[in-house]
């Protein structure tokens, strides 16, 4: 029997508290200079908090990139894609980085549970959201980039971490 949108909206509510629960509020150490830029002294981000620091980072890094592509001709689609990309390899590496592995887990069925995928949305997956929501054509693939260039500001607060920083247009 397929569980209700109501049950399926409990469980969602449910992984969410539950991971949050398991890690706590991971907070970096104020006198620790080493978590201010996202990573230890090793060269890797350890913490959680690093992590997110690190991840944070590397879905910056998107909006400036975008400007250059444009600069270069790419489609928006092509866009798209690429940012789809950077923001797929960060959040997956971000996950290798994590050392207790329940907590990736509990992040893995998550997505599982929201996207059909352990690993988070699909490329096709973000375009067809987009086109639920009445977007086509490259408003479809702007959508993408927007929404792969800026991060959970729910996470980014339980870690201490703030959103990256927007970037005006030029």
């Amino acid at each position: 029997m397929p569980a209700s949108p109501v049950m399926r909206h409990a469980f969602i509510i449910l992984l969410h508290l539950l991971y949050w629960f398991c890690i706590g509020v991971a907070q970096a150490n104020p006198a620790d200079n080493s978590v201010a830029n996202g990573v230890s002294q090793s060269g890797q981000p350890q913490s959680n908090s690093e992590i997110r620091q690190w991840y944070n980072d590397q879905v910056a890094s998107i909006e400036g990139e975008d400007q250059k592509w444009q600069q270069e001709g790419l489609s928006a689609e092509q866009r798209a894609r690429r940012a789809y990309q950077i923001r797929r390899a960060a959040r997956l590496k971000a996950r290798e980085f994590m050392q207790d592995k329940q907590e990736v887990a509990l992040l893995q069925a998550r997505d599982q549970d929201k996207y059909g995928h352990p690993d988070g949305p699909s490329f096709d997956y973000l375009v067809e959201q987009n086109r639920k929501k009445g977007l086509s054509g490259d408003a479809a693939y702007l959508a993408i980039i927007g929404s792969a260039s800026s991060t959970n500001p729910d996470a980014n607060k339980a870690f201490n971490r703030p959103a990256p920083p927007r970037q005006s247009a030029p």
